[in-house]
Order: C-alpha cells, then structure tokens, then sequence
C-alpha cells in the first residue's frame, strides 16, 4: 500500500489556513485580555467617578447640615428662643425680624433648594425662611432621628426630600416636646435629580438613589423598571463600595455602588457594557472583516494555484503513470500557462521518440523469437524423426507391410503439419489432430497405449504455437508408460479460467517422487542450458517467450500413478489504442 503524500498545493494551503488559525487565535487571545484589562479600568474608573460624585452630594449635604448647626448657636436664634424671658432687654420685633433675614440669608446662600423652619413647642410658634411654610408636628410624638431622614412625597403633592431635625437644647431629641426650640431643613430631591442629570450629561447609562427601606430615587430621564432590574441584583454590603458587571434581561451592564455617608443611600450607575466596549468591538469587527477578506484572498490564490501548478503537475504525473504501464502512446494535449505547455510539449515529444524506440525494439525481439523458436522446433523434430524411422525399418524387415504403411501414412500427416513453416501459431484443433497422428505412431510402436482427449468447445479456435503440446505427450510416453509393465492411458484436457487456458496431459506412468518432480520443475525453470535442452525446457521458453513471464508448465504427481503436466496460458490483454490525455 503507497504511503499518502501531501501534494504542493495541499501544502500551500495548510500553511495559508495554519498563518489565519494561528493570526485569530493569537488574536482572540489577546482580544480576551485586553477586554478583561479594559474593563477592569473601566470598573475603577466608574467608581472613581460615581464616589467622586457622591463626595460632591455629601458635601453639600453636610454644608447645609453645617449651616443648621451653625444657627442653633447663632446669638440672634437664642435671643429669639429666650425673648420672653429677656422681656423688656431686646425688641421682640426686631429680633424677629433679624432671625428672618438670616433664615432667608441661609436658604439663599446654598446653591441647593432648601427651606428651614423654627419651632417653639411650648407657645406653636413657627417661623420659617418662607412665610408658606409650617412645622410637621408630627414629629413631637417620637424621638428626632438622628441625621437625615427621607420624607416621601405625600398625598398633598408635597415633594420628597429630606429632613434634618435640631432640638435645643440637645438633650430634648428624645423628648421633642420638652424642647424650648425646634429647627427643621428641608431638602427636596430635585437637588440631588439635578446633580445626576448634570452626571450623566457626560456619561452613558443611568444614576440613582438606592435606600433597602425605600426603593429608588430617580432622575427625571431615569428607566424606573430598569433601575428594579439592578437593584434586584445587586448584593450591597454597607459601607463598602461595588463595582460589577451584571447579565439582564436587556443585555450586560456595569453597575457601581457608591454609600453616601451623609444620608445612608447608595448612589448607583448602570451602564451598558455593548456602548462602554464598542470602540474595541469595532475594532474586532474590523479585524475579523479584514481576516475574512485575507481568507477569500488565500483561497482564491490556493484556487489559482491549483490551476496553474496543481493541475498540470497531476496531469503531467498521471501521463508518467501511463507511460509506465506501457502505454506508450499517451500524449497531453492540455494548454495551461506557457511554462507547462512548454513542457507538455516536451513531454509528447519524449514520448514519441519512446514509443518509437520501443516499437523497433518490440520488432526486433519479435523477429529474435521467431528465429528462436524454429531453432527450438528444428530440435523437437529430428528425435521424433529417428523413433519412426527405426519403426520403419523394423517392420520392413519382418514384412510387416501394414503396420509400415500405417506408420508411413500417420508419419506422412505429421510431418507434413510439421514443416510448414510459414506459420509459427495453429489452431488448438490442428493441435488435436496432430496429436492423434502422434499417438497412432506411438501406439504402433507400443500396442498397449489408449487415449481420450477433452476439451472446452470454444477452445478449438485457440491460435497456440506449433508443436506445444505434442512434448508433453512425448515425455508422458518415454519417462512414464514406457517404465511401466502393462497398459498405459493419457488423458489431455483443456479448459480455460478468468486469467489463463490450462491444458493438462495426466498419465498412468511409473510417476516420481517428490524430490524428483522439484528437480525436474527446477530444470525446466532454467532460462539457458548449455545441453540445448530437453523438451519440456522448450516448451517452457516458448510458453515464456509467446505468453508472458507468468505462463510455464508445473508437473505434479496424478491419483493413477503417473504426472500431470499442466500447460499454463496467460490470456494476453488487446493491445491499447492510442491514449490522449487532455
């Protein structure tokens, strides 16, 4: 079995696809990486924004709560919370309008929207940096809270925000009641919805308050059921700061937590990872296209070599093939590109001369086998002669008048076949007949000798050369009946497979041994011989010489007693026309 072998072109493109796989997978490597390390940036510097953003809330927050803090101490607020003890000491008028104008200073001064409120537990009296506004009394029936608290928009329309509570003196927080002063800041929400819009003015994706207890505060452009959806998600830890991508059901998300330290909500951003990774994406795409089109290109040059180089380097080979099975007419008549036509060219022109060599060779061995083969036949024929004429003349001698003529009629036949000469081949059936003449003589030399002869009709009209099997006969006679006492039978038969005619002589003759039959078949198998051979050895050159190398004779030990010498025939192939590649 031939060993598989690549062929250039199957080479060039395994080295074109191996150059693409290794470019993608290096690149797909790299790809992975450098989408990990830029969204690991992306996740620090999300955050670094959104605490940078939630440190600017918290410190407008804690100013305004600083403010308050500043007021409860302020003198004017306490001679205002004291101005019925002081009595006739300071004008009540003018004291309260001066905690007016500061209460309006401070609201004004904050570049948030807030509103503060005093109130006196003991008389109800209230002032406030706006003549609208009132005090939640409320708040008198359970302890202050502690910082800011989130008020939720009521059902008056009244907007959410949040609450910072200061009693005086400070230990009241826990009683409200008991406290001679109150003071409320109020903080809506559209403070902190402006900030966000500000923010995300300048990024993509959303911001929003997050509280456990509370739900979300959004911005005025916020998606309230996608801001759910990541609430839902996120794991918050308090106090701790979160950066995370998460899958929805819209897609990937980076989504950071931010606390705020100044009222205890989370400032959360989501952003769609597709926008954040879109500059490298396209990028990919890119690549990929280019890889893509890098691909075509390879395939199309692999197409193209395979036309140019490919193709006729087969064509050529193949025509070699023929050349080699002996068909020496085989011509490539395919135009390709000039260099292999040039040498297609070459190549018929090679092969003619070869074919022509050959066929004056082929002719001269023809005519060398034809010499051969009469010198065989003219060493078959005087040995056969000298037998009868013996016969001949011992008969003649007893005056046996019959068996002379018999002798002489059936020698007459047989000779008369023999010398014609003009034609080496005959036909099976003239074989036959001659044969019969043969034995006729044979059996006047010996009266104990019978024979049968059986053979396939469509055998007859075998052309074989002259005088193939009439040794085979011979030696059955001289080596076997003759060394045996008693009557001695032939038996020639002829029949044919899908590779070769066989026809085999079996006697009932003295036989051999093994050991000698080897010998014997080892001598005849001898491609020269200084004695001029035996008759076997001839036909066996003859055999070899007319039918090819695989045909011969093989003797072997017969079930009655003697040999049986096949004669082997290799069937020989029609010549082949004229073969044309193209």
């Amino acid at each position: 079995m031939v060993a598989w072998r690549p062929n250039l072109f199957i080479k060039m493109v395994a080295i074109l696809l191996s150059l693409i796989a290794a470019t993608l997978l290096f690149y797909g490597s790299s790809y992975r990486k450098d989408v990990g390390v830029i969204t690991s940036q992306i996740k620090t510097t999300d955050l670094n924004h959104l605490e940078f953003l939630t440190q600017q809330m918290d410190n407008n927050i804690n100013q305004l709560a600083g403010s308050m803090y500043a007021l409860q101490r302020d003198p004017t607020i306490r001679d205002y919370e004291q101005i019925t003890q002081l009595g006739h000491l300071i004008d009540p008028a003018q004291t309260i309008m001066t905690v007016l104008e500061k209460l309006s200073l401070q609201t004004s001064s904050s570049t948030w929207e807030n509103r503060i409120v005093l109130y006196k537990p003991f008389s109800g009296e209230t002032l406030g940096s706006d003549s609208s506004l009132s005090f939640d009394v409320s708040v008198l029936h359970k302890p202050l809270p502690a910082g800011w608290e989130y008020i939720s928009e009521d059902r008056a329309g009244a907007e959410a925000g949040f609450r910072l509570l200061l009693s005086d003196p400070a230990q009241a927080t826990s009683r409200p009641r008991e406290a001679q002063l109150l003071m409320s800041m109020y903080l809506p929400v559209s403070n902190i919805e402006r900030m966000f819009d500000a923010y995300q003015s300048q990024n993509t994706g959303d911001t929003f308050l997050y509280h456990p207890s509370f739900g979300v505060i959004l911005s005025r452009s916020s998606d309230r059921q996608m801001a759910e959806q990541v609430t839902a998600a996120l794991n918050i830890t308090a106090g701790k700061s979160t950066s995370d991508i998460f899958d929805l059901k819209q897609g990937s998300f980076l989504v950071s937590s931010v606390p705020s330290s100044a009222i205890d909500w989370q400032v959360v951003h989501y952003s769609p990872l597709k926008e954040i990774l879109e500059p490298i994406r396209s990028s990919r795409s890119s690549f990929l296209t280019g890889s893509a089109i890098l691909l075509v290109m390879s395939l199309l040059f692999s197409l193209q070599l395979y036309r140019q180089v490919q193709r006729p380097v087969s064509l050529l080979l193949r025509s070699l093939n023929r050349m080699k099975e002996g068909r020496w007419s085989t011509r490539i008549h395919t135009r390709t590109n000039p260099e292999f036509t040039l040498l297609n060219e070459e190549f018929n022109d090679m092969a003619e001369k070869i074919q022509s060599l050959i066929e004056q060779v082929y002719l001269e061995q023809l005519r060398a086998k034809d010499a051969h083969l009469k010198q065989l036949q003219s060493q078959i024929n005087p040995h056969f002669l000298y037998n009868c004429l013996f016969f001949i003349k011992s008969k003649a001698a007893i005056g046996d008048t019959e068996s002379v003529e018999a002798m002489a009629l059936s020698l007459g036949e047989y000779y008369r076949y023999i010398t014609r000469v003009d034609h080496s081949l005959t036909t099976l059936q003239d074989e036959l007949k001659l044969l019969e003449n043969y034995l006729k003589i044979q059996n006047l030399r010996k009266q104990r000798i019978c024979y049968e002869m059986d053979m396939e009709s469509e055998l007859l009209n075998l052309h074989i050369p002259r005088l193939l099997i009439q040794p085979l006969v011979e030696n059955s006679i001289i080596h076997g009946i003759e060394r045996k006492i008693g009557p001695g039978s032939i038996r020639i038969t002829g029949r044919h497979t899908e590779e070769a005619i066989l026809i085999t002589v079996e006697d009932n003759g003295a036989g051999m041994t093994e050991e000698a039959i080897a010998a014997l078949q080892a001598r005849i198998n001898e491609t020269t011989r200084e004695d001029g051979g035996c008759g076997l050895w001839n036909v066996q050159q003859r055999l070899k010489l007319h039918y090819g190398e695989a045909s011969g004779l093989m003797i072997a030990p017969s079930p009655e007693g003697g040999l049986i010498t096949t004669l082997r025939m290799e069937k020989k192939e029609e010549p082949d026309a004229p073969n044309s590649i193209g």
